[in-house]
């Protein structure tokens, strides 16, 4: 059976990661073609949602020998929004703005080993982005199916360090195998039971893969990421299992195709 990654094309899996992570509003669902709400500027205010980490997170792997990425060229808002999938870049997929104001919250964890996958569910990865823009990637094959393909795309510049989002999640998930607990705003804290490395789409200057598995109501919730850099743009994919317990499965020509036209 496929993987299911969410109940309908209504249901983003940001709702999912707003409930597990504690108010982490990483996309409002939207069936609107309109882009408000789909482009963040956060030069002016560099980790902007709140994340305040309790402690520092851990230096990159000794392992991970990428090149820090200098500040060459990041692009601007006006230029990434151009730069973003659009439907017809990828067969069989509809690309939409969301719409709704910027996805964005205010989760922490005690663990500080773990917060650089915090961050990505808050929106807010550090280091922070001069730039961000917002995609929901839908299967149009699956049109009227209860569990249609639904992926979250987030493209952001980099004007310094874009290899070290990447290094950071690479040293977390050795650190944070077994799990770490969120919490944010008023909410209850959420739980993430395990965090495990995933094979990474060919794409990019280098890309890293992993599955969180959540809870919700006592059942495991598996949330699949994908982050790839093409230069100084990092592009964030995510999909959420909230009905079937699966592992939700990222096309890989997502990120290729979007690689190749960020390189054109």
């Amino acid at each position: 059976m496929k993987p299911r990654l969410v109940r309908s094309r209504a249901a983003t899996a940001g709702v999912c990661l707003i409930a597990l992570a504690g108010a982490a509003a990483c996309g409002p669902a939207s069936g609107s073609k309109g882009a408000e709400g789909s482009v963040r500027d956060t030069a002016a205010a560099p980790g902007a949602g709140g994340v305040t980490p309790q402690a520092t997170p851990p230096a990159p792997r000794a392992s991970d020998t990428t090149p820090r990425v200098k500040a060459d060229g990041a692009l601007s808002s006006e230029q990434l929004t151009a730069a973003a999938l659009v439907t017809g870049d990828v067969k069989g997929f509809a690309a939409e703005p969301l719409e709704g104001g910027t996805p964005t919250g205010s989760s922490r964890t005690a663990k500080a080993e773990c917060m650089p996958f915090v961050s990505v569910i808050n929106g807010t990865p550090e280091p922070a982005p001069s730039a961000t823009v917002y995609r929901r990637l839908v299967d149009t094959s699956e049109d009227g199916q209860a569990d249609q393909t639904v992926v979250t795309e987030v493209l952001g510049a980099h004007p310094d360090g874009a290899s070290d989002v990447l290094a950071r999640l690479r040293t977390a998930i050795d650190a944070c195998s077994d799990g770490f607990r969120t919490k944010g705003g008023d909410l209850e804290p959420s739980v993430f039971t395990e965090v495990k490395e995933l094979p990474a789409p060919a794409a990019g200057d280098e890309a890293v893969a992993y599955e969180l598995t959540g809870v919700a109501q006592g059942d495991p919730v598996p949330m699949v990421f994908q982050v790839v850099r093409s230069g100084t743009t990092v592009v964030t994919y995510y999909a959420v299992d909230v009905s079937g317990g699966d592992t939700p499965q990222i096309p890989d020509r997502l990120a290729v195709a979007q690689a190749a036209k960020l390189k054109s």
